[in-house]
């Protein structure tokens, strides 16, 4: 009778409790050779169509529940709802994964030098509330130590406030280092885990690097039909009212 009591508390409770971020990730990296400006076909093969949320900051306004955090180096500042300038994917000859315009780590969203910017953030995080499972994200002009040109620093990847290692050891060779598109990463949570927050860290404290993301991708978060949630309770409560009873039989 105690197992069974055991097993109706424990769907009781996982009723109850709200979802909980963990580092059970699956990290699926895709060359920057997978770009096309057929944007609906270039979404298929990364996997984000079909019902994910896209967000390609061409007009400044967020996605619902997410928010941009820059810190490290500068004023500690988050964007919530939009962000404070359009960037200019094409300055100084960096493309994006989408449209024209992308995000940024400078601190106005907007680069002010080619060879000597300012106000660049030495920590990107981006925040969704409500969880998801599976977050994409496209790189742009990351300037890994392994760059032909101008390398500056390798780029920490940190999930839930896990560190999982730096992008270019994970990327292996769909990662390309230097001022162009450098891979497009997706992360799948694993069953019963959600994604609450990606932070990009560069890992020089010196010369920061100039960041560019694009295209970010949220599979929304899917509350379970009302329908499935009434048979999981009522479930529970047989089986409490059952082991009562049985309990209640055993002693007379």
């Amino acid at each position: 009778m105690r197992r069974l009591m055991g097993v109706g508390w424990l769907m009781l409770g996982g009723l109850l409790v709200a979802p909980v971020a963990h580092a059970g990730m699956i990290l699926n990296f895709f060359p920057a050779s997978v770009f096309s400006t057929n944007t609906p076909a270039m979404y298929s093969t990364l996997g984000i169509s079909g019902g994910y949320m896209i967000d390609n900051f061409e007009n400044g306004t967020l996605l619902p529940g997410l928010s941009i955090t820059l810190s490290g180096g500068v004023p500690t500042t988050t964007w919530v709802a939009s962000v404070p300038n359009l960037s200019n994917g094409n300055d100084c000859g960096v493309p994006t994964w989408d449209g024209t315009h992308a995000v940024t780590n400078s601190l106005n969203n907007v680069l002010n030098s080619c060879y000597t910017p300012s106000g660049l953030a030495n920590v990107t995080t981006f925040t969704y509330a409500p969880g998801t499972t599976s977050f994409g994200i496209g790189f742009v002009n990351f300037q890994s130590l392994n760059s032909a040109q101008y390398p500056v620093t390798d780029h920490e990847l940190i999930v839930n406030g896990i560190d999982l290692g730096t992008l270019e050891s994970l990327g292996g060779s769909s990662w390309t280092g230097g001022m162009g598109r450098n891979a497009y990463l997706r992360i799948d949570a694993t069953a019963g885990t959600f994604i609450n927050s990606v932070a990009i860290r560069n890992i020089s404290t010196g010369q920061q690097d100039y960041l560019v993301f694009d295209t970010l991708a949220l599979a929304p978060f899917e509350e379970p039909e009302p329908a499935t949630v009434w048979l999981l309770s009522l479930g529970t409560l047989t089986l409490v009212w059952y082991s009562r009873r049985s309990q209640r039989a055993s002693k007379a």
